[in-house]
């Protein structure tokens, strides 16, 4: 089982092996996966789809598609790298450790990663970039600042999951106020790639997804595991608690997703 640590906790043979898990998934693909397809996923799941579903964002499967997303993720690290044992970390963002380091996540020279880890000398090439450069941008602070650790709590008290009209207008819900106050805004903060569709494109996206999986897990141990809304039936535009969330297989329900200690992880 991956234990998934805090970018604080990790030694620096475990940020080398991460970044260079996924520099070798860049290139080589596994378990019918490839890292390009991640990002293909993500521009096509960003919106409503053709079904006229909110899978990912501005819905109540927010927190378990992507639950699911990093799972798989974390699964052909694994894969490729051969090490079982190999998580997914979680860049807590309130703190004061940085993932923008040249041994880690690669260092920022005038918005760009041009050297070092993800780097294109690196092995690192972005893929369906939105920006026009061949480099991993970023803006950090620019368009937004970090959660504080009081904006956290805030977020965290809330004690209903979700609630009509599901998406990005409701006020008394949990899953909204964690996407918008906290997951838009470090999208936001870090800037570069991780502001647009194609933010897989930066390594950091999987670390601020996993503190965003951590919280909802932690939401959960208060609130309940089993708390998702809607339940069940159609509810138009959504995904009910027993409902498949695209493009994931069959089974891959929010009740599926709704317990990590069935899913091979848990948080450090």
């Amino acid at each position: 089982m991956a234990v998934r640590k805090s970018i604080a906790d990790m030694t620096s043979a475990e940020k080398t092996a991460f970044a260079n898990a996924l520099r070798q998934f860049k290139t080589t693909p596994v378990n019918g996966r490839s890292y390009n397809s991640y990002i293909d996923q993500h521009i096509t799941y960003f919106a409503r789809t053709s079904d006229n579903i909110s899978h990912a964002h501005q819905s109540p499967s927010f927190f378990p598609w992507h639950r699911e997303y990093l799972r798989l993720l974390e699964f052909d690290l694994q894969t490729v790298s051969g090490n079982p044992n190999l998580f997914l970390p979680y860049w807590d963002w309130t703190g004061s450790v940085s993932p923008f380091t040249a041994d880690f996540c690669g260092a920022i020279t005038n918005g760009s990663v041009s050297s070092g880890n993800f780097s294109p000398n690196w092995g690192w090439s972005v893929y369906r970039s939105s920006i026009a450069t061949s480099f991993l941008q970023r803006r950090l602070g620019q368009n937004a600042s970090r959660p504080t650790a009081t904006t956290v709590n805030n977020v965290q008290s809330y004690s209903v999951y979700d609630q009509s009209p599901w998406n990005s207008t409701v006020s008394n819900s949990y899953r909204n106020r964690n996407e918008i106050e906290l997951h838009n805004r470090v999208h936001n903060y870090v800037g570069g790639h991780m502001g647009t569709r194609e933010a897989p494109n930066d390594p950091v996206f999987w670390l601020h997804h996993c503190n965003i999986d951590r919280l909802w897990w932690l939401w959960q141990q208060s609130r309940g595991i089993d708390t998702y809304q809607p339940r069940t039936g159609t509810t138009p535009g959504v995904i009910d608690n027993t409902e498949r969330m695209r493009p994931f297989a069959t089974g891959k329900t929010p009740s599926a997703l709704r317990d990590i200690t069935t899913l091979g992880y848990s948080y450090a």
